[in-house]
C-alpha cells in the first residue's frame, strides 16, 4: 500500500533532548490509524521498526513503552549501523551494485555503505537529516544564505570524520524521501521523464544550484512535486549534493526501494545480514 505520513518527530524533541508528551501523542495516535487499515488485511504480519526518530532520543524506552501500552505494537529501534545495512539490502533490489557507495538521507540522520565485489564491507550513521538541520540551522521556512554556508559547512565537517570511500566510484545509488524528491524536481526541471531514475552530478549540482538560489522557480517546483518537504528541501539537498561529491564522479541512481523493504526481506526471505 505504501502509505505514509509525514511525522516530523524530530520537531517533538526537547532541549534536553526527550520526546515530549505531544510527540508521543502523535506517534500514538498514527500508529493507531495504521493498525485500522492493517485490520482490513486477515492474518497480516507486522514487523513495526524506528529509526533516528527514537533511537537519538533520551528517553527511548519511556516512547516505547507508550506505544506498547496505547496499541501494543513492539517496536524495534534500530540501530544506526543496521539501518544502513537494511537500507543498502533494499536498495540492491533495483540496484545491484558491486562496488561503490549507497546513501540514505533521513529527517534525523544519514546513512552510508561501503561496497566491495558486491559486499558491505562499512556501513554508518551520521547525525545529519534533512529535518534536525533545519531546526538547528534554519530560522525562516527556508534558509538564508548565511544559514546555507554554515548547513554546508556542518555537513562537511560530519563528513570528513566519516568513514568514505577512498576515492569517488563512477556510480552510487541514492535512496530515502529527500534523494527521490529531489530526483522528482530534477526530472521536471532539466525535462527528463518521470521514470528516469539517474542523474549525472552535474544535473544533480544545477538542480541543487536552482533550489538554493530560492527564487520563483524553486518555489514552484517543491510545492508541485514535495509541499510537504517545503522546509526540509533545501537542508536535504545540501546533504545530497555534500555526500555525492564526497562518494561520486559520475553518475547516481535513486532507487525505489530502501530501508523498509530491505528490513522486511530480512525478516520474510532471507534472515540474518
Amino acid at each position: 500500500l505504501n502509505n505514509k505520513v509525514a511525522a516530523g518527530l524530530a520537531s517533538y524533541v526537547d532541549k534536553q533532548n526527550r520526546m515530549t508528551p505531544d510527540g508521543v501523542r502523535k506517534l500514538v495516535s498514527i500508529l493507531r490509524d495504521f493498525q485500522q487499515i492493517l485490520s482490513l488485511l486477515p492474518d497480516c504480519q507486522v514487523f513495526p521498526f524506528a529509526t533516528a526518530s527514537l533511537r537519538n532520543i533520551r528517553n527511548t524506552e519511556e516512547v516505547l513503552a507508550a506505544i506498547r501500552e496505547n496499541t501494543g505494537l513492539e517496536v524495534e529501534v534500530l540501530s544506526g549501523e543496521l539501518e544502513a545495512r537494511y537500507g543498502c539490502i533494499g536498495a540492491m533490489l533495483t540496484c545491484p551494485l558491486a562496488g561503490g557507495a549507497v546513501f540514505d538521507i533521513g529527517g534525523g540522520s544519514t546513512e552510508i555503505v561501503r561496497l566491495e565485489n558486491g559486499k558491505i564491507v562499512s556501513a554508518q550513521s551520521l547525525d545529519i537529516g534533512s529535518l534536525n538541520l533545519y531546526n538547528r540551522y534554519v530560522s525562516e521556512l527556508w534558509p538564508s544564505r548565511p544559514e546555507i554556508d554554515e548547513l554546508t559547512s556542518a555537513v562537511r565537517k560530519k563528513l570528513r570524520k566519516a568513514d568514505l570511500l577512498k576515492k569517488p566510484s563512477p556510480f552510487i545509488c541514492g535512496i530515502g524521501g529527500t534523494a527521490r524528491a529531489v530526483l522528482k524536481i530534477a526530472n521536471q526541471y532539466l525535462e527528463k521523464p518521470e521514470s528516469n531514475r539517474l542523474l549525472t552530478v552535474a544535473e544533480l549540482d544545477r538542480t541543487a544550484a536552482m533550489l538554493l538560489d530560492r527564487k520563483n522557480t524553486a518555489r514552484k517546483l517543491i510545492l508541485k512535486n514535495c509541499p510537504d518537504r517545503v522546509h526540509t528541501i533545501l537542508p536535504g539537498v545540501i546533504v545530497m549534493t555534500t555526500v555525492t561529491h564526497k562518494l561520486c564522479k559520475e553518475q547516481l541512481y535513486i532507487s525505489r526501494y530502501g530501508v523498509r523493504e530491505g528490513y522486511l526481506c530480512q525478516k520474510l526471505i532471507k534472515p540474518g545480514i
